[in-house]
C-alpha cells in the first residue's frame, strides 16, 4: 500500500509539473496581453476559451493567439468592448464603453478592423431568448420620453395572473406598480430581461417564463408579452 501511495503522489506531482509546463508555454500574441494567461492552447498559442492578463484585460475567446471570436476587452483606462474580433480587432457587432466629456458614454455597432463603422441592426428591436413565452410585440409611441414598458398577455386581453415577476436592465429605473411593469429612463441600446410564473392554459402547472430582448432605438415602447 505504501509503495502504490509513494507512486500515486508521483505521479500526480509530475502530471501537475507537466500541466503547468504546458501552461507557462502557451503564449497570447497581443502586445498588451501578454503577462498571465489561462484557458484552452493549441500548439503553445492561447487557442479556444481563454483569459489574459497584461497591461489590458480580455477573457473570451482566442484563435492562434489573438482575440477571435466573441469577448470582453478591457483597457487599463477603464474603456471596455464587449463583441466580436477578428486577428485581434475589433470586427463585427459590439459594445463599446467609454469615458467622454465628463459622462460615461456609450456606442453600439459594428467594428472593421477595429474602427466604428456605424449602427449595425436590420431591426429596431431583437428577441434573444423566450422560455414559455409565444407571441412577442413591440410598439413604439410618439413622445420625447424614452421608457420600455411590459403588458403580459394572456387569449388576447392583459392579464394580471402572474407572479415573481423579476425584472432586470442594462438602464433605466424599474417599476412594478400598478400603472405599469418595466424601465423608466433608460438608455439606448437597451438590453432586458424578465422572468415570472404564471399557471398554463388548462390551470394544471405553473409554468417559469423568461423573455431576453434588446431595443436599439431611443424612445417610449410598450412590449406586449403573449404567454
Amino acid at each position: 500500500m505504501g509503495g502504490k501511495f509513494k507512486l500515486l503522489i508521483i505521479m500526480t506531482l509530475a502530471f501537475s509539473y507537466i500541466s503547468t509546463q504546458a501552461q507557462e508555454k502557451c503564449e497570447v500574441l497581443s502586445e498588451n496581453l501578454r503577462g498571465e494567461y489561462r484557458g484552452e492552447c493549441k500548439r503553445g498559442l492561447a487557442h479556444g476559451y481563454g483569459e489574459a492578463q497584461g497591461k489590458d484585460h480580455y477573457i473570451g475567446d482566442f484563435k492562434k493567439g489573438y482575440p477571435h471570436g466573441n469577448g470582453t476587452y478591457t483597457w487599463s483606462s477603464g474603456e471596455r468592448y464587449e463583441g466580436e474580433w477578428e486577428k485581434g480587432l475589433r470586427d463585427g457587432e459590439g459594445t463599446y464603453y467609454f469615458f467622454a466629456n465628463g459622462k460615461d458614454s456609450v456606442i453600439y455597432g459594428r467594428w472593421i478592423d477595429d474602427e466604428y463603422a456605424g449602427v449595425y441592426h436590420e431591426r429596431a428591436y431583437n428577441v434573444d431568448f423566450r422560455n414559455n413565452i409565444g407571441r412577442v410585440s413591440f410598439v413604439k409611441l410618439h413622445g420625447n420620453e424614452n421608457y420600455v414598458r411590459l403588458k403580459f398577455m394572456r387569449n388576447g386581453a392583459e392579464s394580471t395572473n402572474i407572479s415573481n415577476v423579476l425584472l432586470s436592465g442594462d438602464s433605466g429605473t424599474q417599476s412594478t406598480d400598478r400603472m405599469f411593469t418595466g424601465h423608466e429612463h433608460v438608455d439606448f441600446p437597451f438590453k432586458g430581461k424578465v422572468r415570472f410564473s404564471a399557471l398554463n392554459a388548462f390551470h394544471s402547472a405553473t409554468l417559469n417564463c423568461e423573455l431576453r430582448y434588446k431595443i436599439f432605438e431611443p424612445g417610449a415602447w410598450v412590449v406586449s408579452i403573449n404567454y
